[in-house]
């Protein structure tokens, strides 16, 4: 939990309400201060008169989820300067929501439009139906939507014109990107990356709008993916990492894309090759040149932090040490198998890529049973947990954390599976661990034995 205690000011968000009829005293709220770095999770607890607060700075327009019991939204707006009350009921919670304050009006139109567009609307499923017409029906359908989506928020009274800009680029941004979706590569191979762009309706919005606008950015980076699909089609090999940056620097359009957008989607690119790769000399090279051109300082400072981040858990670094629960309640720490190879595993019951996993890795245990501690530590709820180590009858240490739990951020756990492992000095003895799937488990058991060896 993380609160300012500050006076509120001009970069200060503030959200306070008061609940009628509360079922829970849990809130529930994330905080995307950009697209680009990591989201921010709260949970606010109640008070005796069922209210709760929230504050924190920003600098610039973000995005807010809340959710309380099972009812909420989702990349709602936010600016600074936001000071945004709201009373709702459990029962019948959109229809008794309101808002008053700083900011007030914006959510009257997001609430709205929700409503309006979303909550009752079958227009998906009728998207769904279309997209097995004619191209042109489904793209005008798309279109049509768009247009009633922006003339119902232009006019919308109240509004600021910042939150109006961001707000149009997410409703471009969405139906826009139905449009990509729709065209793979495999399917219309023959087209070019002008055919795609000229099909695309995108109004022209301010360099700072399209860095802004979550929906607008997500648009991009899948445009980008998919030219990047077609280009490797032609190539008849995959693009490097390098090819791909380069075909998103290429895409800069002074009327539809800035160097600001494109700078920001590189940035988004890094970030996740650092999770997939680490630093290899590869990824090490991408990160040095965006850090010697990027003007960018909040983008400059997201990549950093993860360079950093990213060396605590590569190969060579002191293994995070953590302290856990087995199934009957004794404590397991990780200093307990100093000495010993480990294998960490984290994973879940809901996770059909950890399950299929497993099946693999059962040969690998076997082989190593006598050298190697395998280490289960699932993010499954208690009852789903032990019925899983039932169902697939687990062996090895079965270890269970809460998503919020400090061991998933120390290893940069941000998707399951994830494999560690972890030497007999304690320290990371890979930078990428491979899949048990990958080759029949043949990868995997080549780095154990390499560990092993040392």
């Amino acid at each position: 939990m993380l609160f300012s205690n500050i006076v509120f000011g001009q970069n200060s968000f503030r959200l306070s309400g008061e609940i009628t009829n509360p079922s829970e005293r849990k809130v529930l709220i994330t905080l995307y201060r950009d697209w680009v770095g990591e989201e921010e999770e709260y949970e606010l607890t109640l008070n005796e008169k069922n209210q709760f607060t929230f504050s924190t700075n920003i600098s610039k327009i973000a995005y807010i989820d809340f959710y309380y019991a099972d009812q909420g939204f989702h990349y709602w707006i936010i600016e600074p300067g936001n000071d945004i009350k709201m009373q709702f009921s459990t029962n019948n919670f959109y229809e008794t929501m309101n808002f008053i304050g700083n900011g007030a009006k914006n959510w009257d139109y997001l609430l709205k439009s929700y409503i309006t567009y979303e909550k009752d609307s079958a227009w998906e499923k009728e998207a769904d139906l279309l997209s097995k017409a004619p191209i042109e029906q489904y793209f005008d359908f798309l279109d049509n939507e768009q247009t009633a989506r922006k003339n119902y928020l232009d006019k919308f009274e109240g509004l600021s014109e910042p939150f109006k800009d961001v707000r149009k680029a997410d409703i471009v941004g969405t139906f826009q990107n139905f449009k990509i979706n729709y065209l793979s590569a495999a399917k219309f191979e023959n087209w070019t990356e002008d055919n795609v762009k000229n099909v695309l309706k995108i109004d022209k919005f301010a360099d700072s709008v399209q860095t802004f606008s979550l929906e607008y950015g997500n648009m991009f980076q899948n445009l980008m993916e998919l030219y990047a699909e077609k280009s490797a089609r032609r190539k008849k090999s995959e693009l490097s990492n390098a090819e791909i940056i380069n075909l998103v620097k290429s895409a800069y359009d002074k009327d539809k894309f800035s160097f600001r957008l494109i700078e920001s989607v590189i940035a988004f690119k890094l970030l996740n090759l650092m999770d997939e790769e680490s630093l290899s000399p590869e990824i090490t090279t991408l990160v040095n040149q965006f850090l010697d051109v990027s003007f960018d300082r909040d983008l400059k400072n997201h990549v950093i932090r993860k360079v950093n981040f990213t060396k605590t858990i590569s190969k060579g670094s002191p293994a995070k040490p953590f302290q856990l629960n087995d199934i009957n309640g004794n404590v397991v720490r990780l200093k307990d198998f100093q000495g010993k190879v480990v294998y960490l595993d984290f994973w879940a019951s809901w996770c059909g890529p950890c399950i299929y996993d497993m099946a693999f890795l059962d040969r690998i245990k076997d082989k190593f049973k006598s050298e190697v501690v395998f280490i289960q530590i699932s993010l499954d709820n208690e009852i789903d947990w032990k019925e899983a180590l039932v169902q697939y009858d687990l062996s090895g240490v079965n270890l269970r954390v809460d998503e919020n739990d400090p061991v998933l951020s120390n290893y940069g756990v941000n998707g399951i599976p994830a494999y560690f492992l972890i030497d007999k000095k304690g320290n990371f003895a890979v930078s990428k661990v491979a899949d048990p799937s990958q080759e029949d488990g043949q990868l995997l058991i080549n780095q154990i034995e390499e560990i092993l060896k040392k």
